[in-house]
């Protein structure tokens, strides 16, 4: 039973362990927001080692790795959103930026601490292990509200982050039509599914630091199903970070607006150059046919900067770059139903440009309103009626 207990308890040790390791010395300087999900895992990895020692009752040891396990509980969290404000917002981990998400773990553990210092060792080995410890001594009793002052942090952490997610999925659903043509290609991102898994693991440490980690103590069942639910959710979060793909064509507002105010000081006769050699790529050259065109692709065709080519696009027609590009592939679609009116969908989608045949029918329904087999039936009606 207790080499089962303990394969249980180091299932997600070796889950973060792993992941630690892996996104870690897959060190890449393009990927910072994989980076930094590396030391997310570390931390993951603190906590579940501490499980590991505290539930095989390591008292002595255990006294002196709980504030750290403590920091890394009230730090996982706010990790997580500097790592989804990377992905999403910033280009790399700034600590000017991003220490207002550390600021309360870091005062609420200088407390705690503060309280391990004024308690006896006996004292403090008793409590840790039995947290409803009855005693007269203050510290005793400062310990207990500093440990509830955790848990509601904890749980703020975690509305904290459903709210950002969501929000953060929106900016970043904007920024991949703003660079990439095929919205599903620019989504090959698995951020939706890690946010869930994500919140799912913290409502389950919530449950876990409710019921206070003694209640499971001798329940093995209990340690059985935190384990496998934990290893199983870790996992996934490394699985899909690690294939998680990374906008490095981020700038700040503030560069933003520079580059639109240096930009429309360029003389009418580039402006007009540019326009015919935009008129040119899409029209002649049909570069729309390529489905993996981005929006840096046209700007180093053109010789500019991919914040002009958005800005133009906006301003001549109140689109973003994927809607964009997109009309050209939709037009080419019933082109090639003219043609071809029989054609497969995924002959369809090969030849005008798309990635796939569910990009395909994604596209024509929400610019059309109507799938493609009613745009096909529309056209060739259409065609009918004209001979």
């Amino acid at each position: 039973m207790y080499m089962i207990k303990t394969i249980l308890l180091l299932n997600p040790v070796y889950v973060t362990l792993f992941w630690a390791i892996i996104l870690n010395i897959t060190s890449d300087k393009d990927n910072a927001a994989r980076n930094f999900l590396g030391k997310f895992m570390i931390f993951a990895f603190v906590i579940y080692f501490s499980h590991y020692i505290f539930y095989n009752s390591f008292i002595h040891i255990y006294m002196y790795i709980d504030p750290i396990y403590q920091l890394s509980s009230l730090l996982v969290f706010p990790l997580y959103t500097i790592y989804l404000k990377i992905l999403t917002t910033d280009n790399k981990f700034i600590f000017s930026i991003h220490l207002k998400y550390l600021i309360a773990p870091i005062i609420l553990i200088l407390l705690y601490i503060a309280g391990f210092f004024y308690t006896p060792s006996e004292t403090l080995k008793l409590w840790l292990f039995n947290r409803s410890l009855e005693s007269d001594l203050l510290s005793v009793e400062y310990l207990k509200i500093i440990n509830i002052l955790i848990k509601i942090t904890f749980l703020g952490q975690l509305v904290y982050l459903m709210y950002l997610s969501s929000s953060e999925i929106r900016k970043f659903r904007i920024k991949i039509q703003e660079i990439y043509s095929d919205e599903i290609q620019g989504k090959r991102d698995n951020l939706q599914q890690m946010n869930v898994v994500m919140i799912i693991t913290g409502c389950s440490s919530i449950i876990l630091a409710l019921l206070g980690r003694e209640y499971f103590k001798d329940i093995h069942v209990g340690i059985s199903i935190a384990s496998i639910t934990f290893s199983t959710l870790l996992f996934v979060v490394g699985y899909l970070g690690y294939n998680q793909i990374s906008l490095q064509f981020n700038i700040k507002e503030g560069e933003y607006n520079n580059q639109i105010k240096e930009n429309n000081e360029i003389s009418s006769l580039q402006l007009r150059k540019l326009n015919n050699k935009m008129t040119e790529l899409f029209e002649v050259e049909k570069v729309y046919l390529n489905e993996n065109l981005t929006i840096m692709d046209i700007a180093s065709i053109t010789g500019t900067n991919r914040t002009y080519i958005s800005h133009l696009i906006n301003q001549n027609h109140n689109q973003n770059f994927c809607t964009f590009v997109n009309t050209y592939r939709l037009k080419e679609v019933r082109s090639y139903i003219m043609t071809d009116p029989d054609c497969t969908n995924a002959v369809l989608a090969e030849k005008c440009g798309f990635s796939s045949t569910d990009s395909l029918k994604r596209i024509v329904k929400n610019m059309t309103g109507k799938s493609v087999s009613e745009l096909k039936t529309e056209i060739t009606n259409e065609l009918h009626k004209e001979t």
